[in-house]
């Protein structure tokens, strides 16, 4: 509907992760797989490195009649050591037998840029790549199991496509109101039902449940970081207040001969800016070495986590101007101060001072303030995520012994087993496992446990 009606879009694909099994010389493995339609490659502008990809016209045609799979660029480099003859190979696909049609280009890691998929299967072959989803059927005009991405036809953005798309929903919304399905429902369901609205996003930089997820909690951090920096460059700003009163003879000395307060504050805003990028490029390299610990300890539901710890050119141009805007502006008041000396005072071994004692005193006295104020709130913040984590730990979860505890998934419809060869495996896993010493109980979920998915139905 939205390919053929929507005036806004020029073309729109649909994708589905799901997680599948890939069998090639007698070695199964779990794989990330993507179901995608037919325009998926050609949409997105992305060209094979081996072989061919998926096309509207080669693999959207029949449903079930297109068994074939293309290959991520890095998972052909791993799993077939970049064999450019692995194209018209046969694998076994979910256990079904695929033939390898292409290899995706290089660099093309697809629409979430969390995570990659390994293989891509057209969408046709759901059946064979979810045998246990009975319940689906591809007639069913009600079934939202896709994920759908538009290219926009120019002079439209997310914003101003939103309107006509809602109305173009309403009206499909209203059609599947008037089939036989919809013959029982009760006139709250149908009001409910027509109420559905549709949201567009911008999907030029992917979408990624990991970003959904974590940008608040980011964005929190991140807000901490700047008060850690603030409360440092006011300490440094201090120093270099200290450090310039001791060194007001000097000063004092050089403008005395004929050096212009210009150029001393110029020689003073360079010395602060090398302190600065000092601090930069250790921060860099304390980030990336600590950024790599910390992406250790994410989830990868096992498939390849593509966020890297690596600073990459936007990265390194932000730092480098926070590191230069910083140096600026935190050291550009001790220059000022510093390039006023009385020199009368100074020079005859007075009590000298850099624009006035006072006033410097009152400069110095006010950092350290703004410091402990600093301090202060940073403290009361990480005390508050402190106690949150630990009102975390202490929630029950319903179970008891948590802490010994082991899960592992297993998928047995992946590789070929039907529903009463499922449920006899389960029946002999659960049997042999608490046969093993040291085991107290076990027992099988179709949800893991403190996941926070959910599974549901309305039939």
């Amino acid at each position: 509907d939205f390919q053929k009606k929507a005036s806004v879009l020029s073309e729109v694909l649909c994708r589905r992760l799901v997680r599948s099994s890939a069998s090639v010389a007698n070695r199964t493995e779990r794989v990330a797989a993507e179901l995608v339609s037919g325009n998926y490659f050609t949409m997105l502008g992305v060209k094979p490195a081996v072989g061919r990809l998926f096309t509207s016209q080669d693999d959207d045609r029949v449903y079930g009649g297109h068994p074939v799979v293309a290959l991520s660029y890095d998972y052909w480099v791993t799993r077939f050591n970049h064999d450019p003859n692995v194209v018209g190979k046969k694998i076994l696909v979910s256990n079904y037998p695929m033939t390898i049609v292409g290899v995706s280009a290089q660099g093309f890691s697809g629409l979430d840029p969390a995570q990659s998929p390994q293989i891509r299967v057209p969408i046709l072959m759901r059946e064979a790549m979810l045998p246990e989803w009975k319940w689906l059927q591809m007639s069913d005009r009600r079934s939202r199991w896709v994920q759908v991405f538009a290219r926009l036809k120019p002079g439209y953005t997310a914003q101003t496509a939103q309107a006509p798309l809602q109305v173009l929903y309403h009206q499909i919304r209203e059609y599947e109101a008037s089939l036989p399905a919809a013959k029982d429902w009760t006139a709250y369901s149908r009001a409910e039902f027509m109420r559905g609205t549709i949201h567009t996003l911008k999907a030029a930089t992917g979408y990624s449940d990991l970003r959904n997820n974590f940008s608040t909690a980011l964005v929190v951090l991140m807000s901490m970081v700047g008060l850690v920096l603030l409360i440092a460059c006011a300490n440094v700003a201090n120093l270099l207040i200290a450090r310039a009163f001791a060194r007001q003879k000097e000063i004092a000395v050089r403008l005395s001969i004929g050096a212009s307060r210009g150029r001393l504050v110029r020689q003073l805003l360079v010395e602060s800016l090398v302190l600065s990028l000092a601090g930069g490029v250790a921060g860099i390299v304390l980030a990336a070495a600590m950024t790599r610990g910390l992406l250790a300890l994410v989830p990868s539901e096992g498939s390849p986590l593509l966020i890297r710890s690596q600073p990459d050119l936007r990265i390194l141009l932000f730092t480098l101007g926070l590191t230069f805007l910083t140096g600026l502006v935190f050291g550009l008041v001790p220059a000022l101060r510093a390039s006023r000396p009385d020199l009368w005072g100074t020079l005859k071994d007075a009590a000298g001072s850099i624009a006035g004692n006072g006033g410097s005193l009152f400069l110095r006295k006010g950092l350290v303030a703004v410091q402990v104020a600093l301090s202060f709130l940073l403290l009361f913040g990480a005390g508050l995520f402190v106690r949150s984590l630990q009102k975390l730990e202490g929630t029950k979860t319903g179970f008891s012994d948590p802490d010994n505890l082991v899960t592992f998934q297993m998928s047995p419809a992946l590789n070929g087993y039907n529903a009463p060869r499922t449920v006899h495996f389960y029946q002999e896993l659960l049997e042999n496992i608490r046969a093993i010493p040291g085991v107290k109980a076990a027992a099988i979920a179709s949800v893991p446990l403190l996941h926070g998915w959910e599974w549901d139905s309305s039939t």
